[in-house]
């Protein structure tokens, strides 16, 4: 092998390939409103490589391919922050490809990479297709796609499997967990009675020690409630596995960000957490994260999550062996609390809340701690929050008057 040829091969220089269109475009899924059909595919890490030549994947980047077809009569304009908050520009996408080991085939990286972006206009009976540059995620990718059409704003959303990594939440069956028929649709006053009668805390497996407080409910129309989460940035957890043990030693060493590091498991109902979601700061040792079980009755037909939401601060040592680092939480859980309703309060999603009774008073000088030994302190009520659309102006939000918190 001449010598040129084995450096390109050892750097992993490769040139696009635009057949890999082909593998990602059959398994599109498709979404339609009214006379706006979207298709939606998720590109693996070597399917992206192959189609723009370069790897995405060591930048944190993660192709999404669109194809709208809008038969309406108004144009569409597109809104690729809808589909991440914080996605990436072709011109960017460009710059971190661009390296001075990979000569010529730069410049063909750049022409797919120009030609990749999804249209900022889409006009009336007329189709296009094109790229969103997102952040990489593995397992399960939630993201929406958004339009402005003069008069009104369209919304499509996906949840799509992504090969060559997992989430937590791809391990549990949603439809399996309770048995048919025995989940009870109950009326808001029984609701807030049955969520006031409920455990203080998550339980460690046996249930003979209390955890964390719960001390949020999230109510909604099934998975569609995790949207308004991964829209404010909220990341789903990477399940507990050597892969991920090692992640999070390595992150805790070098001081350095995991943004989907797992969380250690906690039992309400008898299970561990279904859905735990995080928002990370720029280390490991710093995120918000939540946890969410759902419940054996409903509400209006709405699913009903019970859940807990604490800042971490630090990460310890700890005795467990497979775990060998936990994470110190902030003792300030109703500040917590308070985060997450003005998060999801801009979000647009709140059509009401309110707070009920069930945590129990946690205080100095004695407060309560959790499995890891932390102190909290608590007002001991719940935070109670309907998800739903339309997006709502806080002006248009209900407040359920049932407890207040203490000023």
């Amino acid at each position: 092998m001449p010598l040129a040829i084995a450096v390109f091969s050892w750097f992993g220089v490769t040139t696009p390939d635009r057949t890999a269109e082909q593998s990602f475009m059959s398994r599109a899924e498709a979404r339609h409103q009214g006379a706006v059909t979207v298709r939606a595919a998720v590109l693996t890490d070597d399917e992206g490589q192959r189609y723009f030549g370069a790897s995405l994947a060591d930048h944190g980047i993660q192709a999404i391919w669109l194809g709208v077809d809008n038969a309406g009569e108004s144009e569409l304009e597109f809104l690729p922050i809808v589909t991440d908050p914080n996605y990436f520009s072709e011109a960017e996408v460009e710059q971190l490809l661009h390296a001075w080991w990979r000569g010529s085939a730069n410049a063909s990286t750049k022409a797919a990479v120009a030609q990749a972006p999804m249209p900022d206009i889409i006009p009336q009976r007329q189709a296009a297709a094109g790229f969103v540059f997102t952040h990489r995620e593995g397992g399960l990718k939630l993201f929406g796609v958004g339009f402005e059409t003069g008069s009104e704003e369209l919304l499509f959303r996906f949840a799509l499997p992504v090969r060559g990594g997992s989430y937590a939440i791809e391990k549990v069956d949603f439809s399996n967990i309770y048995p048919p028929g025995s989940v009870e649709d109950i009326d808001l006053a029984t609701l807030r009675e049955r969520l006031a009668k409920l455990p203080c805390c998550t339980t460690n497996k046996s249930g003979t020690d209390n955890g964390d407080p719960l001390n949020i409910v999230v109510v909604g129309h099934g998975l569609d409630a995790l949207f308004s989460f991964i829209g404010r940035g909220w990341r789903l957890d990477e399940p507990f596995d050597l892969h991920s043990v090692y992640r999070t030693i390595q992150a805790f060493l070098f001081r350095s960000e995991y943004l989907n590091a797992p969380v250690s498991p906690l039992h309400v109902f008898g299970r561990q957490q279904e859905v735990a979601l995080q928002k990370a700061r720029n280390t490991v040792s710093l995120r918000n994260h939540l946890r969410l079980w759902l419940a054996p009755f409903t509400v209006g037909g709405q699913q009903v999550w019970v859940g807990q939401i604490s800042r971490d601060i630090g990460i310890k040592l700890t005795t467990q062996v497979w775990y060998l680092t936990t994470h110190r939480i902030s003792p300030a859980v109703d500040q917590d609390r308070f985060y997450l309703l003005q998060d999801l309060i801009m979000s647009g999603a709140v059509s009401r809340f309110g707070f009920v009774q069930g945590v129990g008073v946690s205080s100095t000088p004695d407060p309560r701690v959790n499995l890891g030994g932390d102190p909290y302190l608590t007002d001991g009520l719940r935070l109670v929050l309907f998800l739903g659309t339309p997006r709502r102006a806080f002006d248009q939000i209900e407040f359920l008057d049932w407890e207040h918190p203490r000023p």
